[in-house]
């Protein structure tokens, strides 16, 4: 089992809320804003501070206008879609209180559409998983606004969505997870508060539009505050990246409390993020999509593999069959947690061109299994060592590592295949079990 993050939304979550919880779970803020200064987005700067909401001893995160437009050449790529240039009731003209409107500090900054966003994410020097989950979480946004406003999603028109600092909140998160090698995300049922919250536009009901657009299929419950909990933001990245659920079998390694900008007397306004390494040989699910399709070449199927483990496939695999009429076919099958479907999903449209996919979920039952080093007279390779039982039941070296070295010292791969092996079984004081790598 990977590693696991529990989002416990006791409280509600919005973006800022989940970044300040990885952070002060463990993930540096240095290494997390260095992903986000990869896009083209200018006129903003980032924070942590210390804060309390109710007993919790918390980390808020902070993003904050600079007004420094960008220099000639740089900032956001232009976008020439037919943008529909409409109006949100949540991110930063609004209050949680029915207070009055604050002005909106990003004022200069453009209206940005799905198409814009997503072309910024595909072009920016980012990591593969934390490009793919941004990308998911945007695309749950886009959908969710073309349902509310009727319009076709690739030119939906973020204005307080797509503003900077909720871009800086999605990819940060993305980045925060994958500072914390996150590989499978559960969230708790989301509280929904009630009411009205008052906008530069008009009052709009609790939750938002767009919020409950977004987590059609999600669970909520209810919970007695006058005002919003749950942002689109935040509800799209547990709609987008985590399965709902209780805490999950897990081993504990770290805690951390991201805090919100109201501190109601009411409750403690933080979200909860427990991170750990998932139980040996536990049960747990698994997402299968499947797709067919005639006219994929076979020099795109390496890069659709590739495509579809950066996007957060746990297998991925192509068999050829016929379809109707007698065409020959390839038919692509992907494997991933259910957190992971909606980026394998996109990935596998994208990248296969077929018009849709079939999915289901499965029960799935996995060996514990972790990597162990041993040393060779060609070098280091990991051997991978999977248990049932607390019983060694297979050892097989990394086939890349023994590749690396054979290339390096001229020797076959079975050669150094078979010293990490035979090190292996002198250090374990048992007999190596063979494998695929």
């Amino acid at each position: 089992m990977g590693r696991i993050l529990f989002l416990d939304c006791f409280a509600g979550i919005a973006g800022d809320m989940t970044v300040a919880a990885l952070v002060h779970a463990g993930a540096p803020l240095d290494d997390v804003l260095a992903e986000v200064r990869a896009l083209p987005v200018w006129g903003w700067t980032a924070r942590i501070e210390a804060v309390h909401r109710g007993a919790y001893a918390a980390t808020r995160f902070v993003v904050e206008p600079t007004g420094t437009p960008p220099a000639e050449g740089e900032g956001d790529a232009h976008d020439h879609g037919h943008a529909h240039h409409h109006d949100h009731g949540h991110g930063h003209g609004h209050t949680h209180d029915g207070g009055a409107v604050d002005a909106d500090p990003w004022v200069g900054q453009p209206p940005r559409t799905w198409r814009t966003i997503r072309r910024m994410l595909e072009q920016a020097r980012i990591r593969p998983r934390v490009r793919a989950r941004s990308l998911a979480t945007f695309a749950i946004l886009a959908e969710a606004e073309a349902r509310v406003h009727g319009t076709p999603v690739e030119d939906v028109a973020f204005h307080e969505v797509g503003a900077v600092d909720s871009i800086v909140d999605i990819v940060a998160a993305c980045a925060a997870m994958e500072c914390l090698e996150v590989d499978e995300i559960v969230a708790s049922p989301l509280p929904m508060g009630h009411g009205q919250v008052r906008t530069a536009h008009g009052l709009l009901p609790v939750p938002v539009p767009a919020t409950v657009e977004v987590l059609r299929g999600f669970p909520v419950v209810p919970f007695p505050f006058a005002g919003e909990l749950v942002t689109p933001t935040g509800a799209a990245l547990v709609a987008a990246l985590a399965r709902p659920g209780h805490m999950p079998a897990m081993r504990v390694d770290c805690v951390g409390y991201g805090a919100g900008t109201r501190n109601p007397s009411t409750h403690a306004n933080v979200v909860r993020a427990v991170l750990g390494q998932g139980e040996a040989g536990a049960v747990d699910e698994v997402v299968e999509l499947r797709a067919q399709v005639d006219d994929l070449t076979g020099e795109s199927v390496p890069g659709l593999i590739e495509a579809l483990f950066a996007a957060g496939a746990v297998d991925a695999y192509v068999a050829p069959v016929t379809m109707k009429k007698g065409r020959p076919a390839l038919a692509i099958t992907a494997l991933a947690a259910p957190s992971a479907r909606v980026a394998v999903g996109d990935a596998l449209i994208r990248h296969a061109g077929t018009l849709g996919y079939r999915w289901s979920v499965h029960a799935r039952e996995v060996a514990a299994r972790r990597l162990v080093p041993v040393q060779t007279p060609f070098g280091t390779v990991r051997v991978k060592i999977a248990e049932r039982d607390g019983r060694v039941v297979h050892a097989a070296p990394e086939h890349e590592d023994c590749a690396a070295l054979a290339l390096a010292a001229g020797v076959p791969v079975a050669l150094v295949r078979g010293a990490a092996l035979a090190a292996w079984s002198t250090a374990s004081g048992g007999s190596g079990s063979d494998g695929a790598g």
